[in-house]
């Protein structure tokens, strides 16, 4: 059957409403409160204009065409089959991160982003990645007899795309290369508690490769909790129960649970950004670290991952007690046992770290009244394959947003705040491309960015989810007052979402994690924002079948999840970048009150500007004049730098590079506090 073309002009309409220091965000406890208390005034000036300026930017060019007005005619614009286009060219080819077929989907955006009218641009970083260049595993038998496992995804007839050689093999994203062999120790699914049971057993993972399930955590926390638990290696799989269908309803393509040989790739590093530049951009010329200084926390127990038809193998060999009841999963075993042992797994992982080029890709709409205000649309590019759900189906909307948005700007619109779209780079390995960026721009960021709006995994199926700090959701609510349900005909999104709770309140999850590009805009900028998706469960995730054909399938096979998430996520953005906010109500509110002349709000905007610089000025101090560690009552230019010169230089000093190396860093770091300030001065994101 052909695509149908679907939008949501059938439905209700919006109407306007009346430190380098490790982990990478610690600060020290002397400048946590400072940070904190600033990031709290800066949260209520960050929502205030400080342009005096009321002029209405529609009433210039078309008097009779209000926000409003521009905001159903976005809605109007929605089209399923754009989308379902868009996605289409984008999961031609798998394009994991660095490779040349990313780079072609980074083209592919810039020319969307410059077609449709946006001021498009890109920003490349060099970071560290890793490729798989060889790996192995093989169970030895108690009575000598080798089996070598797959490590192979199985072809799928009637899917072309699952016999492209260009798919990358499957491995973990940072492991280090690595070859033993060590008995087998089973861990469920390789948490605290987890561990904390195996003890109780009577057993531990010391000297062992343990075997888990994907699901509860992140994987490398799997890894991390292993090392510390003593294991040498880590083998994690995607168990039936979780991925399969319990083993009941089938595998794609006959349904949308994944096969037996499907393999969960992804990252396993516990930071966030290039590994190499741990709180820094990795900008040309910048200080990196050598990948085995500690401060990089790359991982150093080996992993990889496996399908439940390897595991299988591997679990029908183990021999020990019997795993507690709510241990079991899918596997065709008799029982799951813990082991060790008796059979011994051969690991062999040997590890491509390189620096490689890195993408980001920018489409910008300059705001009319308050240009330096900007509402962030984001989403990340590259995929372990093709991406279809994770995360090119937000791709795909994010172009067709800029093509609604270019439409628009024909029409005379333009936004009061600037919108900016922003295309990600290597996100899944650490989520390099928006992490680079947020440092580079942090500063302006702090003091300009009105939100951000993440999506990454676009559509899995049903139901509408949202992910939000607290200031966005009201504001969310009633947008999704507004916007369709595709899947209820005659409901809301709203009504349909609230229904989902036993509160009739709609769930909504906070961003507390790390798991996408909101990350460093919500957890180190401290900028408000937001996570969209559709659908919960996603079976085939990270594998090779997901696909264009899984999606059109299974994920959304008449691509109208995608049009009304790109309502939610258009719509938000529209009305942050148009809807007048504190000041504008309080100016309003004093003109219906027919406030005489004199009342005037010009010295609350004058001091909200004065705030927001000298907030910006607090961070810079310290860290190019201020009190030596050696002379307290007096103040030094560069402190950090000349009390470390001090300690090296002094009568009990220890001169080896090692206290010239902190210097050096030292001076990187006054470096980078330099640059962020002229690139506040300059006033412009990178």
């Amino acid at each position: 059957m052909g695509l149908l073309k679907y939008s949501l002009r059938e439905g209700p309409l919006l109407v306007q409403d009346s430190n380098p220091s490790s982990p990478r965000w610690t600060l020290h406890r002397s400048k946590l409160f400072c940070g904190i208390y600033t990031t709290f005034l800066l949260a209520a000036a960050m929502l205030v204009p400080v342009s005096a300026q009321k002029l209405d930017a529609f009433s210039r060019v078309k008097p009779n065409i209000s926000a409003e007005d521009y905001h159903r005619l976005f809605l109007k614009m929605g089209r399923n089959d754009t989308i379902a286009q868009h996605l289409k060219v984008i999961t031609k080819e798998p394009h994991v991160a660095g490779t040349p077929e990313n780079f072609a989907t980074a083209d592919y955006v810039l020319s969307t982003f410059q077609k449709s009218g946006l001021d498009a641009h890109y920003t490349d970083y060099k970071v560290l990645l890793t490729y798989p260049l060889s790996r192995s595993l093989s169970l030895t038998l108690p009575h000598g007899e080798v089996i070598q496992l797959k490590l192979k995804e199985q072809e799928i007839e009637s899917d072309p795309s699952t016999k492209n050689a260009k798919v990358m093999p499957t491995f973990h994203a940072y492991s280090p290369s690595a070859d033993i062999s060590a008995e087998v120790v089973f861990v469920n699914y390789g948490t605290e508690e987890d561990y904390s049971t195996l003890r109780e057993k009577g057993l531990d993972a010391k000297g062992a490769i343990v075997i888990a399930k994907y699901g509860r955590i992140y994987r490398g926390d799997i890894v991390d909790i292993a090392a510390g638990a003593g294991a040498v290696g880590v083998i994690i799989y995607s168990d039936p129960r979780d991925y399969g269908g319990n083993r009941t309803q089938g595998y794609y393509p006959d349904s949308r649970w994944l096969p037996p040989s499907g393999v969960q790739r992804g990252s396993i590093y516990q930071g966030v950004g290039d590994p190499l530049t741990p709180g820094w951009p990795s900008v040309p010329h910048s200080e990196r670290l050598s990948v085995d200084d500690p401060r990089t926390k790359l991982p150093t127990v080996p992993s990889l991952p496996i399908s439940a038809e390897d595991a299988t193998t591997i679990m029908k060999s183990l021999d020990g007690p019997v795993a507690p009841a709510d241990w079991h999963g899918a596997l065709d075993l008799p029982a799951y046992r813990l082991g060790r042992g008796p059979s011994i797994l051969n690991l062999h992982y040997k590890s491509n770290r390189t620096i490689a080029p890195i993408r980001d890709v920018f489409g910008l709409i300059k705001g009319s009244e308050e240009p330096n205000r900007y509402v962030l649309l984001g989403n990340h590019r590259d995929a372990w394959t093709f991406g279809a759900g994770d995360p090119n189906g937000g791709t795909a909307t994010l172009l067709e947003i800029s093509q609604r948005l270019g439409k628009l700007l024909k029409k005379g619109w333009q936004p009061k705040r600037s919108i900016l779209l922003c295309n990600w780079d290597a996100e899944e390995y650490a989520l390099i491309g928006s992490t680079e960026w947020v440092e580079q721009n942090y500063d302006l960021l702090f003091s300009s960015a009105v939100a951000y709006l993440n999506v990454d995994e676009a559509v899995k199926g049903p139901g509408f989810m949202l992910q939000s700090t607290p200031q966005l959701d009201d504001f969310i609510q009633d947008i999704a007052k507004e916007v369709k349900d595709p899947d209820n005909p005659g409901k809301t999104i709203y009504e349909s979402w609230a229904s989902s709770s036993q509160d009739s309140h709609p769930p909504i999850s906070r961003l507390g994690g790390g798991g996408s590009d909101y990350g460093p805009f919500v957890q180190h900028a401290g900028i408000p924002g937001t996570d969209f998706t559709f659908g919960e469960d996603f079976p085939t995730y990270h594998s090779l079948y997901d696909d264009y054909m899984w999606m059109a399938k299974y994920g959304d096979p008449l691509f109208h999840r995608h049009v009304a998430l790109g309502a939610m996520w258009g719509l938000t953005a529209l009305k942050l970048a148009d809807e007048k906010l504190y000041v504008d109500t309080l100016e309003a509110q004093l003109r219906s009150a027919d406030a005489p002349p004199f009342v005037s709000t010009s010295p609350l905007l004058k001091s909200i500007a004065e705030l927001r610089k000298a907030a910006l000025q607090i961070k810079k101090k310290a860290e190019v004049y201020g009190p030596s560690k050696i002379n307290k009552y007096g103040t030094t230019a560069f402190p950090g730098i000349s009390d470390l010169v001090a300690l090296v230089t002094g009568d009990e000093a220890n001169h080896s590079g090692d206290g010239w190396a902190d210097v050096q860093h030292q001076i990187w770091r006054v470096s980078r506090a330099i640059s962020r300030v002229a690139l506040v001065i300059h006033g412009e994101l990178s």
